[in-house]
């Protein structure tokens, strides 16, 4: 069986885009949501999925200068929760930390955030790796509790290493929201080697490691392989390894999908530059092409997926 995606998106006319033009009482432009100049934290492990749909803002907002400036996602949180920063973008959910200042200090809504796509958290190893799939469960247990199952992968010498690139990047925030239910890893479980350069490396020069990364990362990368998971889903059901691939995600075939933010200081509006970028990359259809693009599930598309035998 083959998939195929099928996308439509309906942009949306937003009232943003329509405002007038302000002025301050020297003369001079104030901001809008098309004018001014803002700089908005990105996580560095998703700034170049970003780059293609920046690019489309930048040409038909030639009055509005949004920088991205990389950085890892916990120093954003943070930046963003000191008010330090009026709008962040960011591969994962709050951890259990951010989660309760956010509430303490918001409210249950929290801070305005729109999901404007969804990735996936896998793991990648060596193509000499000798397992092309494995089960979630064996890896949830191990990332979580230290036990590895070693009977199930005989092929193994010794339990896996596992790396990721930094403790503070949005990679390993995912593993401690999904995989260890808010809390941290086993001891010694998770290697943090700083970036994802590094991360490569180790993976292609070790046949006995796994690196975990992002769908995105690897949607084109032929070097390593992505390993299919099986997993058993909440009610229960086993669910067959299957391509790491959107497709799945849309279907909800895939054990740890990854929400892409863009989070707001401030309240939507017509005089906020950051809710103008918000609303574009969320709501503008080429915009969210981009995502589809590069592999991953689109937040607002309208995606319908077509069986081939």
């Amino acid at each position: 069986m083959r998939l195929r995606t099928a996308f439509s998106i309906v942009a949306s006319s937003l009232f943003v885009y329509a405002c007038a033009q302000e002025t301050t009482t020297d003369n001079k432009p104030s901001e809008t949501a098309i004018r001014g100049s803002v700089e908005i934290l990105c996580d560095e492990q998703i700034v170049d999925l970003m780059g293609p749909s920046k690019i489309l803002y930048d040409s038909v907002h030639p009055d509005a200068h949004v920088t991205l400036t990389p950085i890892n996602a916990l120093d954003a949180a943070d930046a963003l929760i000191r008010h330090d920063a009026r709008a962040i973008v960011i591969g994962r959910d709050w951890i259990p930390e951010e989660d309760t200042i956010i509430k303490n200090d918001k409210g249950l809504e929290g801070y305005p955030r729109s999901m404007v796509a969804r990735d996936a958290l896998v793991f990648f190893a060596s193509k000499k790796f000798p397992y092309d799939t494995m089960h979630a469960d064996n890896l949830n247990s191990y990332i979580a509790s230290g036990t590895f199952n070693s009977k199930a992968y005989p092929k193994l010498k010794k339990p896996p290493v596992l790396i990721v690139p930094g403790s503070n990047s949005s990679i390993y925030g995912n593993v401690v929201n999904m995989i260890c239910k808010g809390k941290p890893p086993a001891k010694g479980i998770i290697t943090s080697l700083g970036n994802r350069e590094a991360t490569m490396r180790r993976v292609g020069s070790d046949p006995g490691v796994i690196g975990i990364g992002l769908l995105s990362q690897f949607i084109r990368d032929t070097t390593v392989k992505l390993i299919r998971l099986s997993y058993t889903d909440s009610n229960g059901v086993y669910e067959t390894p299957k391509p790491v691939h959107a497709s799945y995600i849309v279907m909800g075939k895939y054990p740890y999908p990854v929400p892409i933010y863009i989070v707001l200081r401030e309240n939507v509006g017509q005089y906020s530059l950051p809710s103008g970028y918000l609303l574009y990359v969320a709501r503008d259809g080429k915009a969210q092409r981009t995502f589809l693009d590069a592999g991953i599930e689109p937040g607002y598309a309208k995606i319908e997926l077509i069986t081939e035998d």
